[in-house]
């Protein structure tokens, strides 16, 4: 049972354009270029897409990670495994202004592929900036672009506020944090916590990537945390432990012995951030 279309559970939002009533307004807003995301590749990238049959990069397993408590947990618990950068995308950037392949801090505004050396038909995406509506389907369409995934198994994590959860049961009764997920029809199997329950939905970018997923085929699950704190902290990102007995990430993972360390590393970081703009 496939969870979020037309069975019962969660669904999907995408965004959607604002109405312009005046004529004049939307016959000149329709003259302007369309934002679009910068996808670039490095130049290992560039060869691999160039010398292959059918001008993509090989991928078993791709894990989508979008926001700062996502992005923490795959950079604790994935990203300590020896890896080298694919490329990235920019959203909001033109090709002369994308931050470059050095700008690697986990606090960074980036959004950067990442491939284990270990296992190279893995590809991690670490998505850690707002990517601005009106972008999400150009940044969709960017990253599938030039990824074969034709035999993938899609992960993306993401997360939300518990204000935005909708339960019959009070939230003083639930722990949090708490996972949800949805699936596409493809994804056999079932998720590794609930799924999400109606009438809560999925909006932004965790929904455009995971639409991309059901109208290709592509088997995909999605993992929701939701806190109930506006920081990164430490429950939060654990919340996400779970998903690492399940598919795709099973098979992947190695064990981090300093798990611990990086976490407290990455929440004082990330306070410090904070603190910049307060």
């Amino acid at each position: 049972m496939a969870a979020p279309f037309g069975c019962g559970f969660g669904d999907l939002v995408l965004a959607s354009s604002r109405a312009v009533d005046d004529e004049e307004e939307e016959e000149e807003a329709s003259q302007k270029p369309s934002p679009c995301a910068v996808l670039r590749w490095s130049a290992q990238a560039k060869q691999e897409i160039s010398e292959s049959p059918n001008d993509c990069i090989e991928c078993s397993a791709l894990i989508v990670a979008i926001g700062p408590v996502a992005t923490g947990f795959i950079h604790t618990y994935l990203l300590h495994q020896e890896t080298e950068i694919l490329g990235m995308i920019g959203s909001g950037l033109s090709e002369n202004t994308c931050n470059t392949f050095e700008q690697t801090s986990p606090a960074d505004a980036t959004c950067f592929l990442h491939r284990l050396k270990s296992a190279p038909s893995v590809i991690l995406c670490q998505c850690n900036v707002d990517v601005p509506s009106e972008m999400m389907f150009s940044w969709t369409q960017q990253l599938f672009s030039c990824i074969n995934i034709h035999n993938t198994y899609i992960g993306v994590l993401a997360s939300a506020p518990v204000s935005e959860f909708r339960s019959s049961v009070s939230l003083s009764d639930v722990t949090v944090p708490f996972l949800r997920g949805l699936k596409t029809n493809q994804f056999h199997g079932k998720p590794v916590c609930p799924y999400l329950e109606q009438p809560n939905t999925v909006k932004g970018l965790p929904a455009s990537v995971l639409s991309h997923c059901q109208v290709y085929r592509v088997p995909a699950v999605l993992y929701m945390c939701y806190s109930d704190s506006i920081y990164v902290e430490i429950p939060a990102i654990k919340a996400f432990l779970p998903v690492l007995k399940g598919t795709p990430f099973r098979d992947i993972v190695q064990e981090n012995p300093h798990a611990d360390i990086t976490l407290r590393k990455l929440v004082e970081l990330r306070a410090q951030q904070n603190n910049l703009y307060t």
